[in-house]
């Protein structure tokens, strides 16, 4: 169990892939597509330096946001070079404001921390809009001489406000515990600003990670000791401690009627001990906050048993997206510990038998994803259901559970579901999908009697036939024909990938999977067909290594991969005429 739990808690899975309907023909065959290396001209850099030298303001200041640009592009195009120029630009007081911030912005992304003390001067003599984009970066890279800077801030009564809440935030990105008092009095002035005074909160409790709990009470004891900032400051205050003074005080907070107070308390205690929360988990499971009741599920889950798992089980029907979808992962992982995966069947076929369309959608994938092939039937009768997400969701599930029984009225199903899309009505978008999942399970399957349907999907005219469907009726074509070479078949799928000149053209997932379905079923006849779509170089693109995979099936020599292609990325402010 406890293995199980850490995988949960670092949000990875050893084994099982994610709970989603996906197609079988998008990794069937496995390819591999090699990472694109992206790369600037070093030309480009040429020429932008040399910009960046110019008087003007405009090429000065488009200078350097090419340069940040570039540099976030191409981390190894070598901009560091320009740094020198852009410190000059930066501190020059003949520098137009908007190349000055603009160089400050490249200098912030080049992370030019030897330019740290030049960046401070200018960001203290040319105004605060550069200060907002330099300061950051300086409390990032613990630059020590701005620490006095920010806590001086602190004490002037006449600091602009947006400069405090700068100060505030940087000591707190800096790690400068020594600013905690002075933090803790902004938070108790009621004269202050909410906003400043919840940030002030908000930092105090980075900085400090024990003994605020005295002060959190005494800014609840504050006039207002009710108002919504106050007990937001409070738990603000005390969000990294620990200890039973604290656990005390959270548990006061996660209780609030404010979500933004409650969810808070809730994820310091979880982190602390999710056996504190298991207490408040009933209630906190039905708050209207999503991030509530995402905490109370994420308790259960990493202190499971059978009645939790059934709490958990109703967040199934969950109307935000994406906790009904976080809690289906959870429970399909937590279905490994032995004594839950009963229970969580259980709870999913209670869902699955009822009638809310989240819990259906939810239950149907979980249940496939468990290969529950008693769900096999229900999911047949929701293939009709009257939302497009649980027909997606019933069709896949069952292609995953793959139940002979059920192939005669998924047939009746896909061939109702064609004649539909073939009719002069305009059908709902989802029916693609759902179809596509369904002809996929006759491939799967091997299912002869879907043939007739699935070599209708072939011709390129029955454009209605959607971007899924077809390209799924001719991967589960090779299926059914595979290592029995058919050639009138084969020919029909070699005129798909050939169709590159008509108007429109044949789309790619037809043509892919026309060369992978001729290369599964040994058709040698098209060989040179399909080697001349591939290509010589192979590009790294999923199409041409499709044709490859197909050539290698054919003729069984070994092709190598392509390399990682590099790109590069125009319309820059200034390229060369030729590169």
């Amino acid at each position: 169990m406890t293995t199980v739990l850490l995988f949960l808690l670092a949000g990875a899975s050893p084994a099982r892939a994610e709970v989603r309907s996906s197609f079988l023909m998008d990794g069937d065959p496995e390819i591999h597509v090699p990472p694109t290396i992206r790369r600037i001209s070093p030309t480009l850099k040429s020429l932008w330096f040399e910009a960046l030298a110019r008087p003007e303001a405009d090429m000065q200041r488009l200078a350097a946001d090419a340069i940040m640009r570039g540099h976030a592009f191409d981390d190894k195009a070598g901009l560091e070079q320009a740094v020198p120029r852009l410190e000059t630009v930066l501190t020059n007081t003949a520098t137009h404001p908007s190349a000055r911030l603009a160089a400050a912005r490249a200098l912030v992304e080049l992370e030019a921390k030897a330019s740290a003390a030049s960046m401070a001067a200018s960001a203290e003599q040319f105004g605060a809009d550069l200060r907002q984009v330099i300061e950051p970066a300086l409390a990032q890279w613990d630059y020590r001489p701005m620490r006095d800077v920010w806590r001086a801030r602190l004490k002037e009564p006449q600091t602009h406000h947006r400069e405090l809440l700068l100060a505030v935030r940087c000591l707190a990105a800096a790690g400068d515990d020594s600013a905690a008092r002075d933090l803790l009095s902004i938070v108790h002035n009621a004269e202050r600003s909410v906003d400043l005074r919840i940030e002030a909160a908000r930092s105090a409790g980075i900085l400090v990670d024990k003994g605020l709990e005295t002060e959190a009470r005494a800014v609840m004891a504050n006039a207002g000791r009710a108002s919504i900032a106050n007990r937001l400051c409070g738990v603000q205050m005390i969000a990294r401690h620990a200890g039973d003074d604290a656990v005390s005080l959270l548990k006061e907070f996660a209780v609030d009627t404010e979500p933004a107070i409650a969810a808070i308390a809730l994820a310091r205690l979880v982190e602390i001990d999710p056996h504190l929360v298991l207490p408040l988990s009933p209630t906190a499971i039905h708050n209207t906050d999503v991030k509530v009741r995402r905490l109370a599920a994420q308790a259960y889950v990493q202190v499971p048993d059978a009645s939790r798992v059934t709490a958990l089980a109703r967040l199934l029907n969950d109307p935000h997206p994406g906790v009904r979808h976080q809690v289906c992962e959870w429970l399909h992982e937590l279905s490994r510990i032995p004594e839950l995966d009963e229970p969580i069947r259980r709870c999913a076929t209670e869902i699955l038998d009822g009638d809310d369309w989240r819990g259906l959608e939810q239950a149907s994938l979980l249940l496939a994803a468990l290969d529950h092939k008693a769900a096999a039937q229900r999911l047949v009768e929701l293939a009709d259901s009257g939302r497009g997400e649980v027909r997606i969701a019933a069709a896949w599930g069952s292609k995953m559970l793959a139940v002979p029984e059920t192939l005669p009225a998924l047939l009746t199903v896909a061939l109702r579901r064609t004649e539909t899309r073939m009719g002069n009505v305009p059908a709902p978008s989802d029916l693609d999908v759902q179809t596509a999942h369904l002809l996929e399970l006759f491939g799967k399957t091997k299912y002869r009697e879907a043939e007739p349907l699935l070599k209708r999907y072939i011709p390129r005219e029955l454009v209605k036939m959607g971007v899924f469907s077809r390209p799924a009726a001719i991967w589960s074509l090779g299926h059914l024909h595979a290592g029995i070479p058919d050639e009138d078949l084969a020919k029909q799928l070699a005129a798909r990938i050939a169709d590159v000149n008509s108007s429109p053209s044949e789309v790619a997932p037809v043509r892919a999977m026309s060369a992978v379905s001729i290369g599964r079923m040994k058709a040698v006849s098209q060989t040179t067909l399909v080697r001349q779509f591939m290509g010589d170089p192979i590009v790294a693109d999923e199409l041409p290594l499709r044709f490859r995979w197909a050539v290698m099936e054919l003729t069984g020599e070994f092709i190598p991969e392509p390399t990682s292609p590099i790109v590069g990325k125009g319309g820059w402010f200034l390229e060369p005429l030729a590169q």
